[in-house]
């Protein structure tokens, strides 16, 4: 592995976004907008004191003293205020671009012409990876440096410690880093005309990134480490939700916001890197995010974690809600399962010979995805038996928690099998961007089971929930059902739903089984 500065994807970016002239503009630049910052700062405490003077007069004494303790801390109010600009700005800075960046960075270089190059030198993908991620955004982080000793300054003499400061530097670069990698995973799926899909969904990441924060009060306080601003709450002077300080809590143990943070950088970062390094030189229609055993661990691990993550809060948590929450959540999860499990047309047609031939078996690497699921589904549900029993003496725990989500995992598996199963029909088909189109098939599929509910609600609840239960999963979450007293139009869906699994099954065969078409060679 070369060191990161002697990497030519990172240098290539230095010559080109750090070129001396446009250095010397951007620290000009960044350092003009800070005394700009500060003259606005200084300019707000006077308005503040001068307000002061004013009040003090009329109404005495007691505005006498406010007016003296402003003026007592004025400097140190200035200073610190333009700190919490300076690192809110930084923070802000750093983040996005690093996000905007890396979500362009493969599919622009596919829009050049110039991703094949790049794919075809000696550089292996993780001195690529490596590359991208820090040079893409080199320009972010060199306005960043540049202000760095002006917001240590201001911070120092406005009272905030220099380890408050570099954990929030340290949480901030974590942050930046993570978003990074994730816009360019983002990046490899796209091609040349779907780098506008993907820039809306690297903003659709840094939002939700961002909103992570109001997880603080939830069931899972330590999700909210993920958003930059919760590592610089204490410097912000950001409030949680009721004014209250909150911890995050590791297997019921608090632990720092920073240390949370970067646990969670580094673990989902790392699954980001296994899916980079595996797929980077690939060609676009083999890119495969995860081998099945990975997803089978990715499952697994995601549901680890909020487990571990998992708090109680004042009152104590039924079992059942618990079990349904995460039931949903590996509906979700299970759906990306399936998506990362599709098989290029390819290879699956390789499978499915070797299948006639007894040499394949049905969880080979490159069979149909629906056995993965399955085996996902069992592991995220061993994993809920062991979850609601490690925390039965948090919870208000009821016996009958665990039966009610085997039924409701069986549920959501059947409808996720289907729906990837149709993706993978779609792969098969002569679709330009089959899986793209398979999943607005799918949108479309639901909007109109959606109609449809709203129009039977017309006749009656009754018919509304016969056909919510057959089109959709959405039934099986009914709180009003118990169980072995599930209405019968349940059973009917899920019996409607494995028949057409079956037919799916058949209409991949039929693919799977034509002969390819070779132009006949004449002879003579």
């Amino acid at each position: 592995m070369l060191k990161f500065w002697r990497n030519p994807e990172f240098v290539r970016h230095v010559r080109a976004e750090l070129r001396p002239a446009r250095a010397v503009l951007v620290a000009v630049v960044v350092l003009f907008l800070c005394a700009l910052i500060g003259l606005a700062c200084w300019s707000q405490r006077q308005e503040l004191l001068e307000n002061a003077e004013q009040n003090a007069r009329p109404y005495g004494d007691r505005w006498t003293t406010y007016l003296e303790q402003l003026r007592h801390d004025n400097a140190r109010q200035t200073w610190l205020l333009l700190c919490k600009w300076l690192l809110g700005l930084q923070a802000g800075l750093v983040t996005f671009w690093s996000l905007f960046m890396c979500a362009q960075s493969v599919s622009g270089e596919r829009d050049h012409k110039t991703w094949d190059f790049q794919r075809t030198t000696s550089l292996t993908p993780a001195e690529i990876t490596v590359g991208k991620l820090l040079g893409e955004p080199v320009l972010a982080y060199f306005a960043a440096l540049c202000v760095l000793p002006i917001t240590f300054l201001s911070g120092a003499v406005g009272g905030v410690s220099i380890w408050t400061l570099l954990a929030g530097y340290i949480g901030l670069i974590a942050c930046a880093l993570f978003l990074g990698l994730c816009a360019l995973w983002l990046s490899t799926l796209l091609e040349t005309r779907s780098r506008g899909i993907g820039l809306i969904g690297a903003l659709g990441l840094y939002g939700f990134t961002l909103g992570t924060h109001g997880f603080a009060m939830s069931w899972f306080p330590g999700l909210a480490a993920f958003s930059p601003l919760t590592g610089l709450h204490t410097i912000l002077e950001l409030k949680f939700e009721g004014n209250r300080e909150v911890a995050p809590v590791l297997f019921g143990h608090a632990v720092p916001w920073l240390l949370m943070s970067l646990l969670l950088y580094a673990s989902f970062g790392a699954w980001v890197t296994v899916m980079l390094l595996r797929n980077l030189k690939r060609d676009y229609s083999e890119i495969r995010p995860l081998s099945r055993w990975q997803a089978v661990g990715c499952v697994a691990f995601l549901n680890f974690v909020f487990y571990a993550l998992f708090r109680s809060g004042g009152s104590a948590v039924k079992s059942d809600a618990l079990a349904t929450f995460m039931v949903s959540l590996n509906g979700a999860i299970l759906f990306l399962v399936g998506l990362a499990s599709l098989t290029p047309q390819e290879r699956l047609k390789v499978w499915w010979r070797g299948r006639a031939e007894g040499t394949s078996s049905m969880f080979s690497e490159d069979g149909l995805p629906w056995p993965w699921l399955v085996l996902s589904a069992i592991v995220a549900y061993g994993l809920m038996a062991w979850g609601l029993v490690a925390w039965r003496l948090s919870l208000d725990f009821q016996s009958g928690s665990l039966r009610s989500a085997a039924i409701q995992l069986l549920v959501v598996l059947i409808f996720i099998t289907r729906d990837i199963l149709f993706i993978q029909w779609c792969t098969l088909t002569r679709f330009r961007q089959p899986v793209v189109k398979g999943f607005l098939f799918l949108c479309l599929y639901y909007g109109a089971a959606t109609v449809m509910i709203a129009l039977t609600s017309i006749s009656g609840e009754s018919a509304a929930t016969a056909t919510m239960n057959v089109l959709t999963p959405v039934g099986i979450f009914d709180p009003r059902t118990e169980w072995g007293h599930f209405y019968t139009s349940l059973y009917g869906g899920m019996a409607l739903q494995v028949g057409l699994i079956a037919v799916i099954l058949v209409a991949i065969s039929n693919r799977l089984g034509r002969p390819s078409l070779v132009p006949a060679v004449s002879e003579g």
